[in-house]
């Protein structure tokens, strides 16, 4: 809990999730889906507390307003964008930050109010105590939660009067003052993060620049969007591209100035928008240059601007018609939105789709290599296993190509050609591997320790796949094997250990629960024989009807 680069707030809601359902999938979504579903709820009741602020009821109608923080809401909820922080399951983390981002600002808006029109009351006090516990909790969610007091100063420059009209210009320098010595101390005795020493500083910088106009275009087009962009930095590191996003740039923070007075709404969403994204998107270098999710909490930010942009040019006699175009609009966004969840729906429809986008991209090459292998494990139909087993080998062979994966292709071009029968190729490529990467050296003897038990040498076997253990204690293949190999040698105690852990290692491997079964009924346990057959045949494995009537029969003579 100490360490926020865990994020254990989002890590301990995974933790909830697998004792309650282990590793079924819908729960995680739901989780996700509804923290989702929590957050626009937030942004719609921030969006009109905020509107409520700056044009107070006697000059605006309420429809007006709850039309606008409608449409901010929606624009949140329904974006394209947005599929990837609440489909990629991981992203919870980044949902969990913006969720509690969010109501850290809405409680510190009325905590102000409160504190400047009642004084120091315990009601103001028990929010600013909330606030404060709200940010807290989305920083031990995801680190980019981290400027939420910039949020909280530039709310208070934006929308925080005193009952006279006039901002509160002492507590707003002091607590400017404050933040930058925080920043200078922190910059100073080297304390500034970076997750990679890929790149430096400067450069990632120079590279969001670059990545700026692109984040806009998905906003206002969300068309051609891609869970892997792959954005490798070239040389010379300021190009057109990063030229035309520092001119961008400038002229959004001008534009933002100059509508201070004009439109208070418009302004404060341009600076949150950068604020939002001025963690992951400044001087803290991150393995991968752009990703989408990165947009979620950002998202606000242009929620906030259509907003203005609503109360400034919207006459409220075209409220009806407005309210038509509202609702196609955003029926359109919901369509994107479904059809982008399309692409996510399988491991191969995911990295197909990167591929098609980017057919340079290394890491989906890898990627899909893999989802084509994990499907073939799944299949039924020898013929299809094959079709998939080689598409795999394709996609490997071009992801190795490339010097960032050549030692991981090896080794999973050696699994394959060891599962198709080739043991020739599968010693090539792990030999090949090893040498690169010798710390993949467990791999090996997993490889000729399966050899050797397809050949029936189960003794010599047995000693590579115990090397193979020694080096590496959580590969799944190589316990599942030893369990094998020893329950062969019937050595079923031993061969009952290697199993449940491998089991417990690949959860996915359900085949393994009839080989439990089997020991459990070799050692004569037939209660929890018959409790790990049939958790087989729940699991979808064909179970065999005999052995069942056979457990039966031990059970009732028991």
């Amino acid at each position: 809990w100490a360490d926020i680069n865990f994020r254990p707030l989002s890590m301990f809601t995974f933790f909830l999730n697998w004792q309650s359902g282990g590793s079924v999938v819908w729960p995680f979504h739901l989780v996700n889906f509804l923290i989702h579903m929590v957050t626009s709820i937030l942004v719609f009741y921030l969006t009109r507390y905020t509107v409520q602020l700056v044009l107070p009821d006697n000059r605006l109608e309420k429809r007006l307003v709850t039309a606008a923080a409608l449409f901010a809401a929606l624009l949140f909820l329904l974006h394209p964008v947005q599929t990837m922080a609440v489909t990629y399951i991981v992203q919870r983390m980044t949902l969990m930050a913006a969720m509690f981002y969010i109501l850290s600002l809405l409680v510190y808006a009325r905590a102000r109010k409160s504190y400047l029109q009642e004084g120091k009351t315990t009601r103001s006090v028990i929010l600013m105590g909330l606030a404060v516990v709200s940010g807290l909790a989305a920083v031990l969610s995801k680190q980019n939660a981290i400027s939420f007091p910039a949020a909280f100063i530039l709310y208070e420059i934006f929308f925080i009067r005193r009952p006279d009209g006039k901002a509160c210009r002492k507590y707003i320098i002091t607590a400017v003052s404050v933040m930058a010595i925080i920043v200078i101390v922190v910059t100073a005795a080297g304390r500034l993060p970076a997750e990679t020493d890929q790149y430096t500083r400067l450069e990632y910088l120079a590279a969001q620049l670059g990545v700026l106009p692109a984040y806009l275009l998905l906003m206002f087009f969300p068309v051609s969007q891609n869970a892997d962009y792959n954005i490798v930095p070239d040389a010379p590191m300021i190009g057109s591209l990063e030229i035309a996003g520092a001119v961008l740039l400038s002229g959004l923070m001008v534009a933002a100035v100059i509508f201070f007075r004009r439109n208070r709404l418009l302004s404060f969403g341009i600076f949150f928008f950068f604020l939002g994204l001025s963690v992951e998107s400044g001087i803290i270098p991150i393995k991968d240059i752009m990703m989408e999710h990165r947009l979620y909490l950002p998202m606000f930010g242009a929620g906030m601007v259509a907003a203005g942009l609503i109360l400034r040019y919207l006459p409220y006699h075209r409220l009806i018609l407005f309210a038509v175009l509202m609702v196609f609009l955003f029926a359109v966004m919901a369509y994107a939105t479904y059809e982008r969840n399309k692409v996510w729906a399988t491991e191969v429809s995911l990295w197909t789709d990167c591929l098609e986008k980017n057919p340079e991209n290394p890491r989906a090459m890898y990627n899909l290599g893999l989802a084509y292998k994990l499907r073939s494990s799944g299949e039924q139909d020898s013929r299809q296993r094959r079709q998939d087993l080689a598409l795999a080998l394709k996609h490997f062979s071009d992801a190795g190509k490339t010097e960032k994966f050549r030692s991981q292709v090896g080794i999973e071009l050696s699994l394959i050609y060891l599962e198709m029968g080739d043991f020739d190729k599968a010693m090539e490529h792990v030999k090949q591997a090893v040498s690169l990467r010798p710390a993949s050296e467990y791999v090996r003897f997993y490889i000729e320790g399966v050899i050797l038990a397809k050949q029936g040498r189960y003794r010599e076997s047995l000693g590579l796949l115990d090397a193979s253990v020694s080096r590496k204690e959580d590969f799944a293949l190589s316990r599942m094997w030893r369990g094998l190999v020893r329950t062969e040698l019937r050595m079923y105690r031993d061969a009952l250990d290697d199993l449940l852990k491998a089991v417990e290692l690949d959860p996915g491997n359900t085949v393994l629960l009839i080989n439990i079964s089997t020991l459990y009924y070799y050692l004569r346990d037939y209660e929890r024989a018959m409790q790990y057959i049939r958790e087989a045949g729940e699991a979808g494995q064909q179970v065999d009807p005999a052995y069942l009537e056979t457990l039966e029969n031990a059970l009732s003579k028991e």
